[in-house]
């Protein structure tokens, strides 16, 4: 089941944060203008190796919970709110971060891969009651959004996202990035991702 909330947050001031720290992006694919902000399990954990994800845990979670602090609260105030149960960032992990694309054919045609989310499997936290989160800072023209399906082999469905929105679902349903609808040449997609695990009575939130 997908849930979706609606942030107070001003996501014209979190874009304009975003790009102000592009230096601090990192390039995700060679050919492709898809970039992150902040240190992701799915990305920066190789098989068993974590000193990425441990180095940028160090280095990033300061200055992101300074910059996107509001953004941060809000999203610990929803989540709280919906399931109950608090809501908290645990610094041994990263925070959620930042999922950045640029106008590009090919996410017209293909959008991302489908996939279900195993963050907290490779940070070896429970397996309990797993939920993963999208909150939209900025989408293209003609819209952006999820696509899904309950099986492997079952019926595909759209649902699409709204700027100021938050996405919530268990991660482990087949998901993807949509295609996008159309190709304008200054189109940008900006969300921030985020996962969360029950811990000792609590969510514990990363990425």
């Amino acid at each position: 089941m997908i849930h979706e909330f609606k942030l107070p947050t001003d996501m014209v001031k979190i874009r304009e944060k975003v790009m102000g720290l592009s230096s601090l992006w990192d390039t995700r694919l060679p050919d492709k203008p898809f970039f992150t902000l902040g240190g992701s399990a799915y990305l920066d954990i190789d098989r068993d190796d974590k000193s990425l994800y441990e180095y940028k845990t160090r280095t990033f979670n300061a200055p992101m919970v300074h910059c996107f602090g509001d953004l941060y609260k809000d999203i610990q105030s929803v989540l709280t709110d919906h399931l109950k149960i608090p809501c908290n960032f645990d610094h041994n992990y990263c925070v959620p971060g930042f999922h950045i694309f640029f106008s590009h054919e090919d996410f017209v045609t293909t959008g991302g891969p489908w996939h279900m989310d195993m963050g907290h499997i490779q940070l070896g936290l429970p397996e309990v009651d797993p939920i993963s989160f999208t909150a939209t800072i900025k989408l293209p023209t003609d819209g952006g959004g999820i696509q899904y399906k309950f099986t492997s082999g079952g019926e595909e469905h759209y649902l699409p996202y709204e700027v100021g929105g938050m996405v919530l679902h268990d991660g482990c349903m087949m998901h993807k990035i949509a295609p996008l609808n159309s190709l304008y040449e200054d189109d940008e997609r900006i969300t921030m991702q985020g996962h969360g695990v029950k811990v000792d009575g609590e969510y514990v939130l990363f990425w």
